[in-house]
C-alpha cells in the first residue's frame, strides 16, 4: 500500500505542474553595487612602518555581492592586505583603492599620506669618495715644516721652517696650524699632538707624508698621528700617513690607572687623507672621543704586521679600516675604505648616534660594516647604557659595499639601528661565515656582568643585496646559541620593506635560528611571512650599471640614491 500511495502522489505532482498549476521559481534577481565609500571618512595619515585599517561602506546595502578587492597606487609608499590594512613603507602618498568584485566595475579610493617615522635621517652629500684636492688656504701665521728644514735654527717661518713636526708642535700653542711643505717625513715615534685646537694639514697644492718606520716592530705601539686627550679640537687635512701600530688614534684617559678621568680628545676632524699599511686598525677613536668626524679619506691596508706578500689575506685579523669603541656621534662620510684585512667599519662599544653614509667598501676579508661587535664590558658608560647595548642609534646610508670575506653588513647587539640604501655586491664570499646581511651576537668577553643584549628594532629598509651564481649561503640570516643559557641575535621581528635580493641563477634563502621562530633557508615569500615584513621588497635583478646603480625600473629607490666614484 505504502509504494502504490507514492507512485500516485508522484504523478498526481507532475500532472499539476505540466498543467501549469505549480509555477517554477523565478531566478533571482541580481542587484548590483552602485557605489563604494572607504572609511574613515577623515584623511588617513600613517608614519613609516605603522598600519591602519580601512574599511568600506558599499551602497546599496542589499547589493547582492559587498565583497571588495583591494589594491594601492604606489606599493612602495603604502601596501594594502586583502583585509583592508595599510602599511607605511616610505614617505609619499599613495591611493588607496576599494573594487567590486561583482563585476559591476564600481569603486571607491582614498590617498593615504606617509610621513617620517621621526627616526634622524641625513642629507646626501655628494657622490664622490676619498680626497679631494688639496685646496686647503694656508694661514699666515702657520707654522712651516719641511723636509729639508733645520730644527736647530728653524723659526716656523716659510723661510726658516722645521725639519720635524714633533719640533714644531712642541713650540706651537693651541689654535695652530702646522703646515707641512710637500714631501716624505720618516719618524719612530708617534707624531703626536698634546694640545687642543692643532690642525696639521700639508701645504696648498703639496703633498706630506708622514712614514712610521716600525710598523713591524712587534714590541713598537707608537701610532703614526697620536691625538692625545687633552687636544680635543684638531684637525687633519691632506695628509698622508703610512704605517704606525695604527696610523691614527684619538686617545682616552678612559681605564688609565683605574680612576674616574674620562677626558677623550672630542670634536676632532680628519678629512682628505690618505691613511695606510698600519700594523692594527688604521684610524683607532676610543671610549668617549666623542664627535669625530672622518670624511673624504683614503683608508686601506690595515693588518700589516704579518704580511709576508702585498696583499692583506696574510696579515692581522683584528685590523680595522675604522675601530670605534664608544665613540659617539661619530660622522664617518665619503670615504674610500678597501683591501683592509679585518672589518672595514664598525662601531661597537655602546657608540650612539654614529652616522655612516656615502662610503665606497670593498675588498675587505672580515666584514665590510659592522653596527656594534663584541667589547669588554670595561669599555661601556653604564650610566648611558645599562643593558650593555653594542650600539645605539646607529644609521648606515648610502654606502657601496662589496667583495667581503664576511657579511656585507652585521648587527650585533644594537638597538634602534636604521639600515636603508645601501649596495652590497659580492658580499660574504668567504663562503665560511655568516650571511650577507647578518644578525650576529655579542659576548662580551663571556663577562657575567655582561647583558649580551640581542639587537633591538632595527630598520631596513631600500636597500640592494645582489651575488653571484657562486654565492652558496644565506641572503639574511639571524643566529642563536644555546651558549651562557641562551643567546639570541634578534629580539622580536625586524622592521624591513623595499629590499632587492638576487642571487645569479638561484633563490634566495633566509635563515632565522631561534627556537620557537625558526626558518631553515626558507624562500622569499617564506622569509615574507616568517617575519610578517618585507612588504614592497622584491627577489628580482637590479640590472646594475657599471655605477652600481639599478636600472631595473622595479628598483628605483633602491640601493645607493648616487654613484660612488673614487677621486
Amino acid at each position: 500500500m505504502k509504494n502504490t500511495y507514492y507512485t500516485i502522489s508522484l504523478f498526481l505532482g507532475l500532472l499539476l505542474y505540466s498543467s501549469g498549476c505549480i509555477q517554477k521559481a523565478p531566478n533571482p534577481v541580481l542587484v548590483p553595487v552602485t557605489q563604494i565609500v572607504i572609511t574613515p571618512a577623515d584623511d588617513v595619515s600613517i608614519q613609516v612602518n605603522t598600519t591602519v585599517s580601512l574599511g568600506v561602506t558599499v551602497s546599496p546595502s542589499y547589493a547582492s555581492n559587498k565583497a571588495v578587492t583591494w589594491s594601492s597606487d604606489k606599493p612602495a609608499i603604502a601596501t594594502i592586505n586583502p583585509s583592508g590594512e595599510v602599511t607605511g613603507i616610505a614617505v609619499g602618498t599613495a591611493t588607496i583603492t576599494a573594487t567590486a568584485q561583482d563585476g559591476s566595475g564600481v569603486k571607491g579610493s582614498k590617498v593615504v599620506t606617509v610621513t617620517s617615522s621621526g627616526q634622524p635621517e641625513v642629507p646626501i652629500t655628494g657622490g664622490t669618495v676619498g680626497p679631494r684636492a688639496n685646496n686647503y688656504d694656508d694661514p699666515a701665521n702657520g707654522i712651516y715644516v719641511s723636509p729639508t728644514g733645520n730644527d736647530a735654527t728653524a723659526n716656523g717661518s716659510i723661510d726658516k721652517p722645521y725639519k720635524t713636526i714633533n719640533r714644531a708642535l712642541a713650540n706651537a700653542q693651541a689654535g695652530a696650524t702646522i703646515v707641512l711643505r710637500g714631501g716624505k717625513y720618516p719618524q719612530t715615534v708617534a707624531t703626536r699632538i698634546r694640545i687642543p685646537n692643532i690642525t696639521i694639514k700639508s701645504r696648498k697644492g703639496e703633498w706630506a707624508i708622514i712614514e712610521h718606520a716600525y710598523v713591524h716592530s712587534i714590541d713598537n705601539q707608537e701610532s703614526g698621528v697620536m691625538i692625545d686627550p687633552e687636544a680635543s679640537g684638531c684637525k687633519l687635512q691632506a695628509i698622508e700617513v703610512i704605517g704606525g701600530f695604527y696610523a691614527v688614534t684619538i686617545e682616552t684617559k678612559w681605564g688609565w690607572n683605574g680612576d674616574d678621568d674620562w677626558m677623550a680628545a672630542s670634536n676632532i676632524i680628519i678629512e682628505d687623507c690618505i691613511l695606510h699599511d698600519s700594523k692594527y686598525d688604521v684610524v683607532k677613536v676610543k671610549p668617549n672621543c666623542n664627535n669625530v668626524i672622518i670624511r673624504y679619506n683614503e683608508i686601506y691596508n690595515s693588518g700589516r704586521y704579518w704580511v709576508k706578500e702585498n696583499t692583506p689575506a696574510n696579515g692581522e685579523d683584528n685590523a680595522e679600516g675604522i675601530d670605534n669603541v664608544q665613540g659617539n656621534k661619530m660622522l664617518v662620510q665619503n670615504n674610500y675604505i678597501h683591501d683592509n684585512r679585518g672589518t672595514g667599519i664598525y662601531a661597537k662599544g655602546g657608540a650612539v648616534d654614529v652616522i655612516i653614509e656615502n662610503n665606497r667598501i670593498e675588498r675587505i676579508c672580515g666584514a665590510g660594516l659592522m653596527v656594534g661587535f663584541d667589547t669588554s664590558v670595561s669599555w661601556f658608560d653604564l650610566t648611558v647604557n645599562p643593558m650593555y647595548y653594542e650600539n645605539i642609534r646607529g644609521i648606515v646610508r648610502n654606502n657601496l659595499i662589496m667583495d667581503t670575506g664576511w657579511e656585507g653588513i652585521g648587527l650585533y647587539a644594537s638597538k634602534d639601528a636604521q639600515i636603508y640604501n645601501n649596495t652590497l655586491v659580492n658580499v660574504n664570499n668567504g663562503g665560511l661565515y655568516h650571511s650577507a646581511l647578518y644578525f650576529g651576537l655579542s659576548y662580551q668577553d663571556w663577562d657575567p656582568k655582561a647583558k649580551r643584549p640581542a639587537n633591538v628594532n632595527p630598520n631596513i629598509h631600500h636597500n640592494i643585496i645582489s651575488q653571484p651564481s657562486t654565492f652558496n649561503r644565506q641572503m639574511i640570516e639571524i643566529r642563536y646559541s644555546n651558549d651562557l643559557g641562551g643567546l639570541s641575535a634578534l629580539e622580536g621581528k625586524p622592521t624591513m620593506n623595499s629590499n632587492c635580493y638576487y642571487i645569479v641563477g638561484k633563490s634566495a634563502g633566509f635563515t632565522d635560528n631561534r627556537p620557537g621562530s625558526t626558518l631553515t633557508n626558507g624562500g622569499f615569500a617564506a622569509w615574507k611571512t616568517h617575519i610578517s615584513g618585507d612588504a614592497g621588497s622584491l627577489e628580482v635583478n637590479p640590472s646594475l650599471n657599471s655605477d652600481y646603480m639599478p636600472t631595473n625600473a622595479q628598483c628605483t629607490g633602491m640601493g645607493i640614491t648616487a654613484p660612488l666614484k673614487a677621486y
